[in-house]
């Protein structure tokens, strides 16, 4: 069956299963369904290592039962049988779960229409074609000097539907393409073996550069050779597009969720209104980004999409919601549900995302939006620090503490990147880093969930020798 065909039969079930459930004593009930199909190439050791196209289909259904106790269950059997017990397994969990305070699912808005989220080239994109990627970035990584090696990497082309339905009137379906081509890179001459380094694209389109790619991881695997260790001290930092779309931007997620508002966890609790960074910094969630890799009409519940400001020239002006934390904090829901979360999660690793899990608040594109240097120029005017493009280790979320071992740095002196350097750290609170913001980067990068530049911070402690 064909992916079209499949979607359909799966739609069809899904509605049938929802219009039963009304019928019995619930409160709600909601579906949340998918079909895609994936082309996927990993790289290991300057080889293919596996080439594969999986097709996946599945619903999971969230029911409502009196006193707000909520159910979920799911099945990727796609069989009338399967999926109409999975709603009934979703209905008879819920009759016995524990209250879920101030739950709540969307109404129907009509979403708005979001440009550039399919492109029909992926969905033509064969296994050898995607193999032909991989191969292109292996070859001009290797071939940019003698000394790289492609250690890993990823070549993905997916394409499939998304849709929600709710017994409040959603019932929206989405049809969406998404490519993605990450290389790791790392080099050895002499005995010495540099850290990894790699470079991605995050597209929406088919029009994934592997010769830009391979190029890059080349460069920087060639820059990290000879580094030299260094003393601690107090000072300048900029933080390249990578290093800020992980730890800086996990902290900026926790604290933004209103989830962890609404415990009492967010750093940024009763703070709306107020300054919490630099002016200098302003961020959205744009889930509406033209070709944004994370964009949509709707979210995973079914709320409309929009640009929400978060923070506006160092104010704290809006959270991130669902329709449960907007509906305890009494405030307007901002579409951030999302099944597909990222960070580190065992849980999710094991279960899985998508129509396994229930959705959890989550940005979609998160924009720091872009100053107006380059970062050739944001180093031009550092007399003594650092610039760090990637870094490892978990920040604590809820403090803000951050405490990562350099994988990628170099030492700046009079306004040049002098030589990279070896076994040092950055230690400091990040909700304090945002503050002392001194200049943002016009060179902003697509993640999978951000889209940042690079941020030059002042008084960051670095840990040397």
């Amino acid at each position: 069956m064909s992916l079209d065909a499949n979607w359909h039969s799966l739609s069809s079930l899904v509605h049938k299963t929802i219009r039963l459930l009304e019928k019995k004593d619930i409160i709600h009930a909601e579906a949340f369904f998918t079909s895609t199909q994936t082309t996927e190439v990993t790289v290991r050791n300057s080889e293919i290592l596996t080439q594969n196209r999986v097709d996946d289909s599945g619903v999971g259904f969230r029911v409502v039962f009196a006193g707000n106790k909520v159910g979920f269950a799911c099945t990727n059997t796609l069989s009338e049988k399967a999926v109409l017990e999975a709603g009934e397994k979703a209905f008879a969990i819920a009759k016995v779960s524990s209250e879920v305070p101030d739950f709540t699912l969307p109404e129907v808005r009509q979403p708005p229409k979001v440009k550039g989220l399919f492109d029909s080239q992926v969905v033509e994109i064969t296994v050898e074609e995607a193999v032909d990627v991989a191969k292109r970035a292996i070859t001009v990584a290797e071939g940019f000097d003698k000394r790289v090696i492609a250690k890993g990497g990823r070549i993905l082309f997916g394409s499939g539907w998304r849709g929600i339905i709710n017994t409040l009137g959603v019932d929206f379906e989405e049809r969406e393409t998404k490519a993605v081509i990450y290389l790791v890179g790392s080099g050895k001459q002499n005995g010495e073996v540099t850290g990894s380094c790699y470079d991605s694209m995050f597209n929406r389109t088919a029009d994934l550069e592997p010769e830009k790619v391979g190029e890059n991881v080349g460069k920087l695997v060639i820059e990290l050779f000879k580094p030299r260790p260094l003393k601690s001290f107090q000072g300048t930092v900029i933080f390249g597009p990578e290093a800020v779309s992980y730890q800086p931007v996990h902290v900026l997620v926790d604290a933004l969720k209103g989830e962890t508002v609404v415990a009492g966890r967010s750093a940024w609790t009763r703070k709306l209104g107020q300054k919490v960074a630099s002016e200098n910094m302003t961020i959205t969630d744009n889930a509406v980004l033209e070709k944004g890799f994370s964009s949509r009409s709707f979210d995973d519940e079914g709320c409309s999409s929009q640009n929400t400001v978060l923070i506006e020239k160092g104010k704290l002006e809006s959270f991130l919601h669902n329709a449960t934390s907007s509906n305890a904090l009494k405030t307007n829901n901002t579409g951030n549900a999302s099944r597909f979360p990222g960070g580190f999660d065992m849980i999710r690793m094991i279960i899985g995302n998508g129509y396994r899990a229930k959705p959890e608040i989550y940005p979609s594109n998160l924009v720091i939006q872009p100053g107006n240097k380059t970062k050739e120029e944001l180093i031009s005017e550092v007399q003594k620090g650092l610039l760090i493009e990637s870094m490892a280790g978990f920040p604590q979320a809820g403090s803000g503490m951050i405490s990562a071992q350099l994988s990628r740095a170099f030492f700046i002196q009079n306004g040049e990147v002098q030589y990279p350097i070896k076994n040092a750290m950055v230690s400091g609170v990040a909700f304090d880093w945002f503050k002392q913001i001194s200049g943002i980067g016009k060179d902003s990068k697509q993640f999978t969930n951000a889209v940042v530049p690079s941020l030059r911070v002042e008084e960051v402690k670095v840990i040397g020798t």
